[in-house]
């Protein structure tokens, strides 16, 4: 079992190798797009993720996996075939995702004619109504962290309570509304960062949107509120220059993973006895970077449990139709509806305990409830389209700090089910919020008239045929 587990871990490396080498072959002429985007986000939840779990699950003690017992009974029911038939289908989504994206490509308009970089259309951000609305979402939510406890530790412990949906702190209005968008206004301030760097009058307020940031990012309670921005504003610097600054990378990448270990311990024993004294630790560093792996590849770990734990019939979409009504309240709009149990709720139930938090079924996982081996095709394919569309219309922008930070903004959205295999996050009140707010503060117009539109010249003949003549 060690060797065959070795043997997973060598195929996820060489899966990520392979897309490696595909999209510099695609990018050779373009450079970084959106979609590159997209495959960064897919590569790291699904190969780097699976080939650190592999790799180290045969070294750690079964039993205490990852010190989080459901992802510790889905792995110790883990066998080398549930993993390689997650893997496949893993493949077969990429492979129809470009597939997806070349057959939706082609059904667009053609590239214009242009100098590269410099499209047909300019984006820019409102700056004050962006720095504004932010404001206002600090503003709300500072507030409602100072409603919940006596002095900060025990307003930060009630804080990790309320995320972690724990009956004894009480919700209302306040603070199901501000704490819920702590998530937009982090995002938005990332684009914010970008805006104020880029606006020479606005830069000397860079340190206090950096500021903001870190405070959004602790308000959120929880890793991914950190993680997040940090690979976002590092994707958007990519997808600006077409530089990896790999060094950069280097440089993040303990400190991150440190989080991703230790970072829910940590706030666990905030959030239950107010101190840092009795955060658990791990038997081993393969242990901690199981636990690391696992989560950054929650997903992984949730579609070996959907095989293993879950015997349902096809689904057909059924529940992502179900995500998209879930903003509405039951019994709203005039409906008598009871809306049908969330599949989310069934693999937690399957997983861990009906009273335990959501923990969807993963990409792959949903995959196959949805369609069986036919689930890739169908991800894969609107997937595709999806990111076509979004890369069809940056780069018909010219190549700006504005239009990266919205474009890779934008691909995050597209891509939430990649971490869950649910649209619950993508169909919810914060996405909801960020879109409303970016519609409201971007502005297109066209970067010159059409009729002055460089356009590129045919070949001039050679210059022996001149003399020749």
């Amino acid at each position: 079992m060690s060797k065959g587990y070795l043997a997973v871990a060598l195929a996820y490396a060489l899966f990520a190798f392979g897309l490696y080498r595909f999209e510099v072959y695609r990018t050779r002429q373009r450079g970084v797009d959106a979609i590159t985007v997209f495959i960064v986000l897919f590569v790291l939840q699904c190969c780097l993720a699976g080939l650190l779990i592999y790799a180290t699950l045969p070294f750690v003690d079964p039993d205490s996996a990852t010190e989080v017992p459901a992802f510790d009974r889905i792995l110790q029911r883990a066998d080398l075939t549930t993993a390689f038939l997650v893997l496949c289908l893993s493949i077969w989504f990429v492979v129809f995702f470009y597939i997806g994206t070349a057959l939706t490509r082609a059904l667009l308009p053609p590239h214009a004619p242009v100098v590269p970089d410099i499209g047909s259309h300019a984006l820019r951000l409102r700056v004050l109504p962006l720095l504004f609305i932010i404001t206002l979402g600090m503003v709300l939510t500072l507030y409602s962290f100072m409603q919940l406890g006596d002095d900060m530790l025990m307003r930060y412990s009630e804080l990790v309570q309320y995320r972690a949906d724990e009956s004894d702190i009480a919700r209302n209005a306040l603070n199901a509304n501000a704490l819920a968008l702590t998530q937009t206004w982090s995002w938005l301030t990332v684009v914010a960062v970008f805006c104020v760097f880029t606006e020479g009058r606005w830069r000397w307020l860079l340190p206090a949107a950096l500021i903001g940031l870190l405070v959004f990012a602790l308000l959120g309670a929880s890793r991914r509120a950190l993680f997040i921005p940090v690979l976002m504003i590092y994707l958007m610097s990519v997808l600006y220059s077409r530089r990896w600054r790999l060094r950069w990378v280097a440089v993040a990448a303990l400190p991150l993973l440190m989080v991703l270990a230790f970072g829910k311990n940590l706030l666990a024993a905030v959030g239950q006895t107010g101190t840092v004294e009795t955060t658990a630790g791990y038997e081993s560093v393969t242990g901690a970077l199981l636990r690391a792996a696992s989560d950054l590849g929650i997903t992984i770990v949730e579609s070996l449990g959907t095989l293993q734990f879950l015997d349902l019939a096809p689904r057909f979409g059924v529940d992502h139709l179900i995500s998209m009504v879930q903003i509405f309240p039951e019994h709203s709009l005039g409906l008598e509806l009871d809306f049908p149990e969330r599949i989310v709720r069934i693999s937690t139930e399957a997983f861990d305990g009906a009273d335990a938090q959501d923990i969807p079924p993963g990409l792959m996982g949903q995959m196959w409830l949805d369609f069986r081996a036919f689930g890739p095709m169908v991800w894969g394919l609107v997937f595709g389209a999806q990111m076509a569309i979004v890369q069809f219309l940056f780069e018909r922008l010219r190549r700006t700090r504005y239009a990266a930070a919205v474009a890779v903004l934008v691909t995050f959205v597209v891509a939430l089910p990649l971490n869950s295999g649910s649209f619950d996050f993508t169909f919810s009140v914060d996405i909801v919020a960020l879109a409303f707010v970016l519609l409201l503060c971007v502005r297109l117009r066209r970067a010159f008239p059409r009729q002055a539109r460089l356009r590129i010249l045919p070949p001039a003949p050679a210059l022996d045929r001149d003399i020749r003549a």
